[in-house]
């Protein structure tokens, strides 16, 4: 029997002839905001439309999704022009009020546009060898894949990024497992392993950022370290564990260990080394996606420096890989590449050479697509931040560094 048209082309991505699905969904609004009076610049200036906001705090619009076009503002009983009354940022929607403006900063305004939803739909084939679509539900940021029934045999995701007109759709095929990544995961934490194994209490410090502080997980239950504790509770359940995050949004590696890197002022407060010291932990994790820009050579004498610390003070060491952002700060071109980081390879060359520990959130960020799951679609604002289902990713990498025997 010949296969179907679609299991032939679905190794490249995309059909020949392709399934025509909805296009992605666009929504229109109306809501009253205040113009911001300093300039927008992507997401970190500017008064964010709040129907673009991205993520928990309400101040991150999701990149790409705004119709700037569509945008209608109207104050002080006129039509605001863009350039002469306003100025907005089109990729990431921001807005602010422009010099010479008929609308003073703070003054309410009304503001009427539209933006795109994504959407990820299933391929599917039945009993009878019919291929049909079933509709997934769109999502600003995070749509997940609709249920598979259990008599249909599921081909390939087809993905509807923002603004897609439903003409061929990027398909990924499920072709393997999340069981089949293949990660350079190495526990190399055996006084860690022999306390757990021997029923003994361990306390863990998991050092990082914002993805370790929470990031736009949907509860604190959630989030990475919180998860990784449970798992780790489940597969020793009468040893002692405690996680105790220590974690900074926006802080790296270097202002925690450098008194010159630090920020100033009450924004620097809670950025120091010590502590990850204090609190006197059997382990530590650290992850820092914002070292993500980190050289090799800064990356051996940084985390060096961290490990002659932690062995003085008697902790061993789990380094994690960062997971995928942005494809435009990964330097990608697609939805299906391996991450040519160099901090990330340097970071895989350390743990190797130095015999420590180490969770590759990265490969197994990697293998989404194989899995049938464009990476974006984790991204909770777009941006950065991991959803539940990428913070589960971090802990179950985690996990792998402790097996029971």
């Amino acid at each position: 029997m010949h296969k179907p048209l679609s299991i032939l082309l679905l190794a490249a991505g995309a059909f020949a002839q392709a399934p025509r699905i909805a296009p992605a969904e666009r929504v229109c609004v109306k809501e009253e905001i205040v113009l911001a009076a300093e300039p927008p610049r992507t997401w970190q200036a500017g008064t964010v439309l709040k129907a673009l906001a991205a993520n928990t705090s309400g101040r991150v619009p999701a990149p790409g999704a705004f119709d700037v076009d569509s945008l209608v503002l109207r104050g002080n009983g006129v039509t605001l022009e863009r350039g002469r009354d306003y100025l907005a940022e089109p990729d990431w929607g921001t807005l602010s009020v422009a010099p010479g403006s008929r609308v003073n900063p703070g003054e309410s305004v009304t503001a009427e546009y539209c933006y795109s939803l994504r959407r990820i739909d299933a391929l599917v084939r039945g009993a009878d060898g019919v291929e049909r679509v079933i509709r997934g539900t769109s999502h600003l940021t995070r749509p997940e894949p609709p249920p598979i029934p259990a008599a249909a045999t599921h081909v390939a995701n087809l993905y509807a990024p923002y603004f897609s007109d439903g003409t061929h759709p990027e398909a990924f095929p499920p072709v393997e497992s999340a069981a089949q990544a293949v990660t350079a995961t190495e526990g190399r934490v055996p006084r860690a392993l022999d306390k757990l194994r021997a029923g003994k209490p361990l306390r863990i410090v998991t050092w990082g950022d914002s993805v370790t502080a929470g990031g736009d997980a949907s509860t604190p239950a959630n989030r990475y370290p919180a998860l990784f504790e449970r798992l780790l509770r489940e597969r020793f359940p009468k040893a002692g564990v405690t996680v105790i995050p220590v974690a900074v949004g926006g802080s790296n590696s270097r202002q925690w260990l450098y008194d010159d890197r630090r920020p100033k002022g009450e924004a620097g407060a809670a950025i120091r080394w010590q502590r990850v010291i204090d609190a006197k932990p059997d382990l530590v994790t650290i992850e820092f996606v914002n070292d993500a820009g980190m050289k090799p050579e800064d990356v051996n004498r940084v985390y060096g420096d961290v490990l002659d610390r932690l062995r003085a003070a008697g902790s061993e060491l789990i380094l994690i890989t960062p997971h995928f952002t942005r494809r435009e700060m990964m330097g990608f071109r697609g939805l299906r590449e391996d991450d040519a980081r160099p901090y990330v390879l340097a970071l895989r060359g350390f743990a190797k050479s130095n015999g420590v520990g180490l969770a590759d959130a990265s490969a197994r960020w990697g293998h989404l697509w194989k899995e049938g799951i464009p990476y974006e679609t984790l991204l909770n604002n777009g941006i950065n931040h991991p959803d539940d289902r990428g913070h589960r990713l971090f802990a179950e990498e985690l996990l792998k560094c402790f097996p029971v025997r």
